[in-house]
């Protein structure tokens, strides 16, 4: 009886051991895939390309690889949506037999997926941890910062003499009154000071289609009658669309459908300015939305964003370039026209995207 009982409690000390080790080792595991996904979630919004040196600078302009021009079409709301629907506005500049093109509709924005965050990293080449910038702040404070200068003021602080070689034209105020720095250099027109305050109901208030294509209007009246080196538009109504209706709705096709048209309207009258050969152009959105509208979470169809180049130089590579973060915009605008980026910005020049760049 006793070797019987004694049986019975190896064999619980045994049980008991396997699940000691059985639950440790389901720890560990845990802690294994939390981390795993902690770690992509950060370090997919880390900038993984290349810095261009000073002797790939000599290299471009020795080659004769500097754009005179950077036109920049950003849509807000927008996404990888680019890629699901017909748009033969960005099919005439991105997908272009005269125009070499780099193009991914997966580039990933900053977290969380709002535009402030996402507009500020573009714009100063910084993840949005380091400018801290929200749409509340941006809405009702300048930028001051000095240690990461956007790449607007790096240009205009190195050509000081050129005042009318930069223009942003925005929908959204807020990226010229609190995102941009101000300096005479910068010509900023924000559309909505011009018409007036919205209503905060994107419904009710005028469409917001009809402000995008008088931003349309004030761009072309730039290309038309100055010599910019660098232009920025935003267009806003297809954010707009996203949070009144909701991703992939019918509203929201149809702001892109007019988003689309502006892009191929602006790029018209490059192409008749002279332009087509001598500019890069850059097509950008900072997130998509929920199905249900709005954005913010880290959900495939708000994370992911188009991030599109083409130039006729002979340096952009046809196809999809590698990882891409919002703020490797900055970067890409300076080395299109031969400028050196500031040592403090983090964005890079997504691999895959210039031949010229060292390897």
């Amino acid at each position: 009886m006793k070797n019987v009982k004694d049986f019975f409690v190896k064999v619980g000390k045994s049980i008991a051991a396997h699940k000691i080790v059985t639950c440790v080792v389901a720890a560990v595991l845990c802690c294994v895939v939390i981390f795993s996904c902690l770690g992509a979630f950060v370090f997919n919004r880390y900038s993984q390309g290349t810095v261009p040196t000073d002797k790939d600078l000599q290299k471009l302009k020795a080659n004769g690889q500097v754009y005179e021009h950077v036109v920049i079409f950003g849509v807000d709301g927008a996404g990888g949506y680019f890629d699901l629907m017909d748009t033969p506005g960005f099919d005439s500049v991105f997908k272009s037999s005269s125009l070499a093109s780099s193009v991914t509709y997966t580039g990933m924005s900053q977290f969380p997926t709002i535009s402030a965050q996402n507009w500020g990293s573009m714009i100063h080449g910084v993840r949005c941890t380091k400018h801290k910038l929200t749409n509340d702040i941006a809405s009702n404070k300048k930028y001051t910062d000095t240690k990461y200068p956007s790449f607007f003021k790096v240009y205009a602080e190195r050509h000081p003499e050129e005042m009318e070689s930069i223009y942003s034209i925005v929908h959204w105020e807020p990226i010229n009154y609190g995102i941009i720095e101000d300096m005479p250099q910068i010509n900023k027109i924000s559309v909505t000071d011009e018409i007036g305050r919205s209503t905060g109901d994107e419904k009710k208030d005028i469409p917001s289609a009809d402000i995008d294509d008088m931003v349309c209007d004030r761009a072309i009246e730039v290309i038309q009658t100055k010599d910019p080196k660098i232009l920025f538009t935003h267009f806003d109504c297809v954010d707009s669309a996203g949070h009144g209706y909701g991703w992939g709705k019918p509203e929201f096709v149809e702001a892109m459908t007019r988003a689309d048209q502006c892009i191929g309207r602006i790029y018209q009258a490059c192409v008749e300015k002279g332009w087509q050969d001598n500019t890069l152009f850059i097509c950008i959105s900072d997130h998509g939305h929920e199905t249900f509208g709005g954005h913010g979470s880290n959900n495939y169809t708000v994370r992911n964003v188009t991030f599109a180049v083409a130039g006729n130089k002979g340096n952009v590579i046809q196809g999809k370039p590698g990882h891409v973060v919002t703020q490797d915009m900055a970067s890409v605008v300076l080395y299109a026209l031969g400028e050196k980026q500031p040592e403090s910005w983090e964005s890079r020049v997504p691999k895959n995207m210039f031949s010229s760049l060292s390897k």
